[in-house]
């Protein structure tokens, strides 16, 4: 559609004649014609050398037409509807001419337009020509602007128009006719309908109101042809475009039409055509499209090359692709069929050709991988896919690609080599090059299945180093390293070579023997073992001093196949240890009856930890001077429904042994805090409690996390480190542990002070509020004075560090007086109280409260 562009008519007269390709001319009021195209000066005249410019329009009418219908009377305006006229031609046809008038700007008429009308051109007797299309009156409605329905012009409807609207009808063509001049612009209901839209609802007369409907993916194209329309380049329309429905979806249509006549500038000034709804064509197109174009870009990320082969016609077509992978730059994609066993690698080409003949002869799919030797020696691994097709049209064919696998190739090979080196990973110990645990079993179970009669014979020792945790924690992981492959050096030179060793543990080695040597020999191998450990070693500058226990296990015949021999190993290993570490043992039948009887212990003591047997006695702890109540020490105990009442040395090693320590310290904490809320509910004033931690809870990094939910009371609480040695170390854990420990109001105590577990640098690392003395330090003061200095000057040490010093093992009033007078803070002991339940010392704190708070010792 286009809209009338406002330029001066007079000056564009001879130019608008010009552009028109049908024969049109100018004339004014006096039919005397003032401009002409070379068509109108060819068809009219005839002559070449006759200008119809001059002439009287006049002289060209056919018999029995006129001008009289375009006269003006008192200068009114023409009749707006086209009016046509039959003049004659040069060749004695006739010529149906459009005619229009020509205002200028002030609206005056000064001129007549004339345009031929297209196949309207006939010859012979002018009562013969064709009557003209535009003087009927066409069936429909003509919406003007500002009219919500138009008016509806009705005519006769003769039998070309009966025709012509069943053929657009049938076709479901929607018809639409614009005149831009008159403002008249009629679409039939098909082009509603197409649209959604009912016959009262405003359809759009301006290009820009059109254009606005249309997809905007589309307005450069129809922008375009609009164009080119008012450029006249073409009078034809045909454009496809979408346009939104009503309910705001898209439609595809095919617009065909013709510019069938033009104002005085030469823009389309009347336009008919019909537009098709192309929708699903459109979409079927747009998806093989889309289809293809997929395919296209998998097979060019994929790197594949289309081929076809003919098989009547023996040649093959090659897309670029194949062209390119092979390197060849002829640009010729039809090849000969013999072509391609040149390009096959002379190492696989008879093979190659030779299963292609067979798929051919039957008929099969070809699929095989050959290789291709480049221009530059560099060999490349090339895959091929062909289907066999029997086409009817063209015969029996082969679609196929081919692609570049140099690619997998190489990564198989590397995958291969990493399989490879997996497998002896997964196989060996990545630290110390020794077999790890599986291959140990591998070999082992191996070698019992290929075990040849009943006397195969069988050694295991079983290695763990001493020490080892200290390295770690002092030195640090590194050197913990470092010793590791020490080790398994030291392993590897001292026992047999056949023999296979294993690294079965975080410092745990295993050494399998094949046909052994006797008892004397594998003490000896043990000694030697025992002996190369012991030396000390040096990583950098620090020297590192370890040792070892082994345990031996020998077994002959149906025994020597039985993995029972580990577990005797380790059972051996065990004793070892146990029996002072540096050593070496054989296992005997004692250690498995041992075993069984430690499994025992263990299985009951978890049962009365689930069963909650565990529990907390308290001792009290009183001031030195006026004996008065400073505080209860937590005492784990296990009330056995098996066995009674069960003191800590009788399983505490058991716990540890079975990992347990750190849960019963936690439990011994909840109860603890459980019996003070009692306690505080019946009025009766605790001053603090402690409680026991071991290294392996202060070592947690939970730890924190662990107490906090427990809403510990400030002031109420000391933790008593039992092994404080394992302090002189620097440890970020435990230091950080410590430091929110002290946060949380809690205080710290070192145990067993002078027993070997507590040190003085311990005192200077944490500074502890209390130290408690060892039992077996307190004991011979009452008759020895030594042992009383050594007591004093403790004591000595504990006030010049502001730590308060708690005499543990008290058991008569002599020890009470001696205490006193060497100037100890707190006592403890059986000789003041023992350890009692929750409800024992709920009873004794009120008995002392009936002795004004002290203790009667009377």
């Amino acid at each position: 559609m286009h809209l009338n562009a406002h330029t001066s008519i007079v000056d564009s007269i001879d130019r608008l004649v010009d552009a028109f390709t049908l024969p049109a001319f100018a004339m004014g009021c006096d039919h005397y014609v003032f401009s002409a195209n070379a068509a109108a000066n060819t068809l009219l005249i005839g002559d070449a050398d006759t200008c119809l410019i001059g002439h009287s329009a006049s002289s060209l009418l056919a018999p029995g037409q006129s001008f009289d219908d375009f006269e003006i009377d008192h200068g009114a305006t023409p009749r707006q509807d086209a009016q046509t006229v039959d003049l004659l031609c040069g060749q004695s046809g006739l010529g149906v001419f459009s005619v229009s008038g020509l205002k200028d700007e002030s609206g005056v008429l000064f001129g007549y337009f004339c345009q031929a009308m297209p196949s309207q051109i006939t010859s012979g007797d002018p009562r013969n020509r064709p009557s003209s299309p535009l003087q009927k009156e066409k069936e429909g409605e003509f919406a003007r602007p500002g009219a919500t329905g138009g008016r509806v012009e009705q005519a006769p409807v003769d039998e070309d128009d009966t025709r012509w609207k069943t053929a657009v009808l049938s076709a479901n063509h929607a018809v639409w006719d614009h005149d831009f001049e008159k403002d008249q612009h009629y679409v039939s209901e098909t082009w509603r309908a197409l649209r959604g839209l009912a016959p009262d609802d405003p359809i759009p007369t301006s290009s820009e109101a059109w254009l606005e409907t249309i997809h905007p993916q589309d307005l450069d194209h129809i922008k375009t042809q609009l164009g080119r329309l008012d450029a006249r380049e073409t009078d034809i329309v045909d454009y496809k475009f979408r346009q939104k429905h009503v309910k705001g979806h898209w439609v595809w249509f095919l617009s065909c039409g013709r510019v069938v006549r033009r104002d005085a500038q030469g823009l389309p000034a009347r336009i008919i055509g019909t537009d098709t709804d192309i929708t699903d064509i459109k979409t079927v197109e747009l998806e093989r499209h889309r289809m293809a174009d997929r395919l296209d870009t998998a097979m060019e990320a994929a790197g594949m090359g289309r081929w076809e082969f003919d098989i009547g016609a023996n040649y093959a077509f090659w897309d670029d692709r194949m062209l390119e992978l092979f390197e060849i730059t002829d640009g010729i994609n039809i090849r000969s069929s013999t072509e391609w066993g040149q390009y096959i690698h002379p190492g696989d080409r008879d093979k190659t050709l030779t299963l292609a003949a067979e798929c051919l002869k039957s008929g099969e799919d070809i699929a095989c991988d050959y290789r291709h030797l480049r221009k530059d020696g560099t060999v490349r691994h090339i895959r091929t896919r062909g289907k066999y097709v029997e086409d009817e049209m063209h015969g029996p064919r082969y679609y196929g690609v081919n692609f570049d696998v140099t690619h997998d190739y190489a990564r198989a090979e590397e995958l291969e080599v990493a399989r490879a080196r997996l497998e002896y990973e997964s196989r060996h110990d990545a630290l110390t090059g020794l077999a790890n645990r599986r291959y140990l079993d591998d070999v082992f179970t191996k070698n019992a299945d290929h075990s040849e009669g009943s006397m195969q014979k069988r050694a295991i020792l079983h290695f763990d180093i001493d020490h080892f945790k200290q390295i770690n924690d002092t030195l640090g992981h590194d050197a913990g390293d470092a010793t590791l492959r020490h080790a398994a050096g030291v392993l590897k030179a001292n026992v047999p070579e056949e023999a296979l060793v294993a690294r079965v543990g975080g410092d745990e080695f295993v050494a399998l023997l094949f046909c052994p040597p006797d008892i004397c020999q594998l003490e000896q191998i043990a000694r030697n073992i025992i002996r190369a450990m012991s030396r000390p070693f040096y990583y950098g500058s620090q020297q590192c001093n370890t040792g070892t226990s082994i345990g031996i296990a020998v077994a002959q015949g149906s025994d020597a196949l039985n993995n029972d021999l580990f577990i005797n190993a380790d059972l051996a290993l065990y004793a070892a240890k146990k029996a002072g570490r540096g050593r070496f043992r054989f296992f005997t039948q004692e250690m498995k009856t041992e075993a069984r009887r430690r499994k025992n212990s263990f299985d009951a003591l978890l049962a009365g930890f689930d069963n909650g047997e565990i529990t907390c006695h308290y001792q009290p702890q009183f001031d030195a001077n006026t004996l008065e109540l400073t505080g209860l020490e937590a005492l784990v105990r296990w009330e056995s429904r098996a066995y009674g009442l069960l003191m800590p040395d009788e399983f505490l090693s058991t716990a540890e042994d079975m990992g347990l320590v750190a849960h019963f310290d936690e439990l011994v904490l909840r109860k603890t805090l459980n019996d003070l809320y009692k306690w505080e509910a019946e009025g009766l004033e605790i001053p603090r409690v402690s409680v026991n931690v071991s290294s392996h809870r202060l070592n947690d990094p939970t730890l924190i996390e662990r107490l906090k939910p427990l809403n510990l009371p400030r002031g109420k609480l000391s933790f008593e480190l039992l092994e404080s040695a394992f302090l002189d170390s620097k440890n970020e854990i435990i230091e950080q542990n410590l430091i929110q420990i002290e946060k949380m109001g809690i205080d710290i105590e070192i145990d067993d002070f002078g027993s070997g577990h507590a040190s003085i640098v311990s005192l200077l690392h944490i500074a502890p509020k209390r130290l408690k003395i060892d039992r077996s330090l307190i004991e011979p003061i009452v008759v020895s004075q030594r042992q009383r200095d050594l007591i004093k000057t403790i004591i000595g040490i504990g006030k010049m560090l502001e730590v308060k010093v708690v005499a543990e093992g008290v058991e008569t009033l002599d020890h009470v007086r001696v205490l006193q007078e060497i100037g100890c803070c707190y006592l403890q002991g059986y000789g003041l109280a023992r350890p009692m339940d929750a409800k024992g010392i709920g009873n004794f704190i009120r008995e002392m409260n009936t002795n004004e708070g002290r203790l009667a010792t009377g």
